[in-house]
């Protein structure tokens, strides 16, 4: 196996898999197979910089993809900045709105509300659809100079 372009602290492994599926990436029983391709990873797939430390090192994945493997590629930080600062879509129709997979509810999932305007990042999770409209059509309003 290759030398690691970084070195790893002794929990690594299962804070990263704590972490993935906090973040929502779902890896359909192939962590293992992802972990080992990441943690060699010594260039970023979108510009081909090499990796400045561990922590530069991002596994982009497929937001809107819920319920299957959404795991795309892995980035450099500012490649992945770029990625996140493009239109946010949703999957429920309804703008600034996502369905998201999380154990913070019962059920599963919970809706966030994303809204990215001029460097500043509003991010809510609601437990329904509708309280997430609420919450975010609340943050519109009073933020009305980010909607021009």
């Amino acid at each position: 196996m290759n030398k690691l372009p970084f070195e790893l602290y002794k929990t690594h492994k299962s804070n990263t898999k704590y972490q993935w599926e906090k973040m929502g990436l779902i890896f359909v029983g192939l962590f293992e197979e992802i972990y080992d391709i990441v943690i060699h990873c010594d260039k970023c797939d979108n510009c081909g910089g090499k990796f400045k430390s561990s922590k530069d090192r991002h596994l982009d994945h497929n937001h809107l993809i819920t319920d299957d493997f959404n795991i795309r590629n892995i980035l450099c930080s500012k490649c992945h900045n770029n990625k996140r600062k493009q239109k946010w879509k949703s999957n429920v129709d309804e703008e600034f709105i996502c369905k998201s997979i999380t154990n913070k509810y019962k059920q599963g999932f919970s809706y966030k509300v994303h809204i990215q305007r001029y460097g500043k990042i509003f991010e809510r999770c609601r437990k329904t659809l509708e309280e997430a409209i609420i919450v975010r059509d609340e943050y519109i309003k009073n933020n009305p100079e980010y909607f021009i």
